[in-house]
C-alpha cells in the first residue's frame, strides 16, 4: 500500500474510532487516548490478577499559599470518603474485596495503585472513575481523615532522623527547590481545612488531561470499551504536569553530624553503629552520559558486588551493609550512598570511602568486572519486568521519557571502562570537594 493510501486509512480509523485507536510495541503494550484526554496504557499478561495505577498530576506543588498539606488530605478523603455513587460503607466493602487498593501523594502527583483478581476489574474501574470525578467529601469522613493525616504527619516528624533528612534534601537541592517541597504540609492548615477547601483542590487538578491509567495483567475482553464507558465522564480540563528543574551544582560542602541516641548499643557502647548518608549531584536522564553514570553508581554502591561494599564491609569490616544508587527521577541527578558503620571508626570509614572513589578516578575498572556488573544491573531490571507491577513501572517510564527497557539494555552494553573513569573524574567528589554528608552518631 502506498504512503498516501496508508495515511488516509490510518486517519480514517482515528477519526471513526478515536476511543480505541492504539499503538502497540513488541511486548504487547498498547496506548490510546480518550476523547477527554485521558491517556490509557494496557498490557496483557498470562496471569489471574491485574495490577493498575491511576496517576493524577496534582500534588503538593500544585497547592497555593495556605494550602500546604491539602493535596495529601484530598487523597485521604477520596480513598475513604466515597463518591456520589459509593457511600463510605461501600468503600469499606470494596477495600475488603480488592486485593490491594491504596493511594499516595508526592510533590508532583497523586497515585492510586491497585492489585486485584482479574474478575474485579470492572468493579475497580467503576469505583475509581466515580471517586475521582464525583467525590462525596462526606463531613464525617473529612473529620476522620483529618485526624489520621495529622497523626501521619506527627509520626513522620517523630521518626528518628526526620530533621536531618530534611536538611540533607535542602542542602542537595536548595530550600526553595521543588525537590525539597514538604508534601505533608503544615498542621495548622490541615487542622482548619474545610470540605470546601478540599473540593477546590480537587476541582483544580482532577481532570482527564491531567491523568493516565495503566493496567497490566489478565485483562478481560472489551477492556478498552469498559474504560471508555467509565472514564469518559471525567471533565477534560488542562494538563498541569510539572517539569522539574535540573539539580544545580553544589557550591559548598555540607556535613551534618548529629547525635543518635536511638543507635546506642547499651550492652557494648563501643560497638554501636552510626548511620551515614553521602550524596552528590551528577548528570540526569537525557544527558549524553546518563547510562554511564547509571553504571558508575552500580559499580560504586548499588549491590553487594559494588566497590564500596567490598571495601568497607568485606575487606575492612567497617559495615555490615552499604547500599545506594542513582536517582534521576524528576531531573534529580543524584548519587546517594548510605549504610550503618562502626561508630568508633567513623573517620576511618569516610577516608576509605573517598580512597575508593579516588581509585575509580585513577584506574579503569577491569572489563570483565564491568561486564559482570552490567549483567547484574540487567538482571535486576529483567526480574522487575517479570511482574505486573514491574510492567507498569516500565510503561510509566516509557510514557514519561519515551524510553524502553530494550533501549536501556542496548545503552548499558555500550558503556566502557574508560567512560566510567571519565564519569568518576567528573562527578565523584574529593574529600575536600562539595558534597552532602550526614552522620548520625550514637557516641556524639
Amino acid at each position: 500500500m502506498g504512503l498516501i493510501c496508508t495515511y488516509l486509512v490510518v486517519n480514517f480509523i482515528k477519526q471513526s474510532f478515536p476511543k480505541i485507536f492504539m499503538k502497540m510495541d513488541s511486548k504487547g503494550y498498547r496506548e490510546f487516548t480518550l476523547d477527554n484526554g485521558l491517556v490509557v496504557a494496557l498490557q496483557n499478561t498470562p496471569t489471574q490478577t491485574v495490577a493498575g495505577r491511576l496517576r493524577v498530576h496534582s500534588g503538593g506543588l500544585h497547592e497555593l499559599p495556605n494550602e500546604e498539606g491539602l493535596a495529601h488530605f484530598v487523597e485521604h478523603t477520596l480513598v475513604m470518603g466515597g463518591s456520589k455513587k459509593y457511600s463510605p460503607g461501600d468503600v469499606k466493602k470494596i477495600n475488603s474485596t480488592l486485593g490491594y487498593l491504596n493511594a499516595f501523594t508526592s510533590s508532583s502527583e497523586t497515585t492510586f495503585p491497585v492489585d486485584m483478581l482479574a474478575e474485579d476489574v470492572e468493579l475497580y474501574l467503576d469505583f475509581l472513575s466515580d471517586v475521582v470525578s464525583s467525590p462525596r467529601f462526606d463531613e464525617q469522613i473529612v473529620e476522620q481523615e483529618r485526624q489520621r493525616v495529622l497523626r501521619e504527619l506527627a509520626d513522620r516528624k517523630s521518626t528518628p532522623g526526620f530533621k536531618e533528612g530534611r536538611m540533607v534534601v535542602e542542602a542537595l537541592f536548595g530550600p526553595s527547590s521543588p525537590h525539597a517541597y514538604n508534601v505533608m504540609g503544615r498542621e495548622e492548615i490541615i487542622a482548619k481545612a474545610t470540605a470546601d477547601d478540599l473540593r477546590k483542590i480537587h476541582e483544580r487538578g482532577y481532570h482527564a488531561k491531567n491523568m493516565d491509567l495503566i493496567l497490566v495483567g489478565g485483562l478481560p475482553e472489551g477492556i478498552e470499551d469498559l474504560i471508555s464507558e467509565k472514564f469518559s465522564v471525567i471533565p477534560e480540563g488542562i494538563n498541569t504536569k510539572i517539569v522539574f528543574p535540573r539539580n544545580p551544582p553544589l557550591k559548598k560542602r555540607t556535613v551534618i553530624h548529629s547525635a543518635a541516641p536511638e543507635l546506642y548499643n547499651h550492652e557494648n557502647p563501643r560497638a554501636s553503629s552510626a548511620y551515614f548518608q553521602f550524596a552528590f549531584p551528577t548528570s540526569t536522564f537525557g544527558d549524553s552520559d546518563h547510562y554511564i553514570v547509571m553504571m558508575l553508581a552500580q559499580i560504586l554502591c548499588s549491590s553487594s558486588n559494588s566497590y564500596l561494599f567490598q571495601r568497607l564491609s568485606c575487606e575492612m569490616g567497617l559495615a555490615y551493609y552499604i547500599e545506594g544508587g542513582y536517582d534521576f527521577s524528576n531531573n534529580a541527578g543524584v548519587i546517594c550512598v548510605s549504610g550503618k558503620i562502626d561508630a568508633s571508626r567513623i573517620p576511618e570509614t569516610i577516608e576509605a570511602a573517598f580512597g575508593q572513589m579516588k581509585e575509580l578516578q585513577e584506574e579503569c575498572i577491569p572489563g570483565g568486572i564491568l561486564k559482570s556488573l552490567i549483567r547484574n544491573g540487567k538482571y535486576s531490571m529483567a526480574k522487575n519486568f517479570e511482574s505486573n507491577s514491574g510492567h507498569i513501572n516500565a510503561i510509566q517510564f516509557q510514557l514519561d521519557h519515551g524510553c524502553t527497557y530494550e533501549m536501556f539494555f542496548t545503552e548499558v552494553d555500550k558503556v566502557t571502562p574508560e567512560q566510567v573513569r571519565e564519569a568518576a573524574q567528573k562527578y565523584l567528589p574529593a574529600s575536600d570537594g562539595n558534597y552532602v554528608l550526614l552522620l548520625k552518631d550514637p557516641l556524639k
